[in-house]
């Protein structure tokens, strides 16, 4: 048994995948051999998004609204919209974005409810990192029951959300509802067209076509794709590296769990004996701010 190749990782800012590192390593028919380089500094990634703000309203309020006429029409759910590239970026949506035909749409909304009191806080305060850390349990436990999926086999999928708040506008009128709209990411940029039916998605073998899978050289990809593209890495396991309010451990800790329990994942789905290659994406400090506690095991493939 020869020791594993010692390869320098990356660290990727995937503003739209929550951002992560991309690591390759070999195994050698054990766990015991892996060995990597260097932490997740970025150093040829752009830099983090931005927070999105939401200038408080000045001037003379505006006048009440008459039952006539209301301020606010709330969501609902099934309705589709297309978001922008920032929003899709920042996983957060505070435009007025009026609903349009599901035909070709890139968002379909899955849940509609009052917006808790930590969410209209991070509303109030205009941070989009903390509208998502504030939002994402709601979001994720309520996608995950749409797409009839487990939490793992969610985090190892392309889905992905966007949480909707009021305008400016319609948060000085009163609004109070939040929105959590479901979408697949086509790149880090880019939105592919939602399914036509998304409940129960990743349920059985259909779920194959809606996993994690990397383009090329998984050391310099720059975001992961749909499984129907042409890949030659797929997420076939994932692994869970903190609890909601931990800490972020550090990069270091955080690749060395992802070393440890990758192998035997990775091993199960490829049902080898011999050496194999794998990847992972594990969440850097900024996604972990933003609430991300999951990475993703990846086994080389041959498509």
């Amino acid at each position: 048994m020869t020791a594993a190749r010692r390869l320098r990782t990356r660290d990727l800012a995937l503003a739209a995948l929550g951002a992560g590192a991309l690591v390759l390593v070999t195994a050698c028919g054990s766990a015991t051999d892996l060995a990597t380089d260097g932490d997740s500094t970025s150093v040829t990634s752009p830099e983090d998004p931005p927070l999105r703000t939401l200038p408080p309203t000045t001037g003379t309020p505006a006048p009440s609204a008459t039952p006539s006429t209301p301020a606010v029409v709330l969501p609902k759910i099934g309705e589709c919209r297309k978001p922008g590239p920032v929003d899709a970026a920042l996983r957060v949506s505070d435009d007025d974005v009026a609903p349009v035909s599901c035909s070709g749409a890139t968002s379909v909304t899955y849940l509609v409810r009052s917006m808790p009191t930590a969410v209209r806080s991070a509303v109030t305060a205009y941070d989009t990192t903390r509208i998502l850390g504030s939002a994402r349990g709601i979001c994720e436990k309520a996608v995950i029951a749409h797409l009839g999926a487990d939490q793992s086999t969610f985090k190892r999928s392309q889905f992905d959300f966007i949480v909707g708040v009021p305008s400016a506008a319609q948060t000085a009128a009163g609004a109070g509802w939040m929105r959590c709209d479901l979408v697949l990411p086509a790149s880090p940029t880019r939105l592919a067209a939602v399914p036509g039916k998304t409940k129960g998605a990743l349920k059985g073998r259909a779920s194959s076509r809606y996993m994690q899978c990397v383009r090329g050289d998984i050391r310099v990809a720059t975001g992961t794709v749909p499984c129907t593209t042409k890949h030659q890495w797929r997420g076939v396991d994932s692994v869970k590296l903190g609890a909601p309010k931990a800490k972020y451990p550090g990069a270091k800790k955080v690749q060395a769990t992802m070393r440890d329990r990758c192998p035997a994942g990775v091993r199960r789905y490829l049902d080898t004996r011999g050496s194999f290659d794998y990847g992972y994406i594990s969440p850097s400090r900024t996604a972990w701010q933003r609430g991300e506690r999951w990475g993703v095991c990846f086994a080389k493939t041959r498509k």
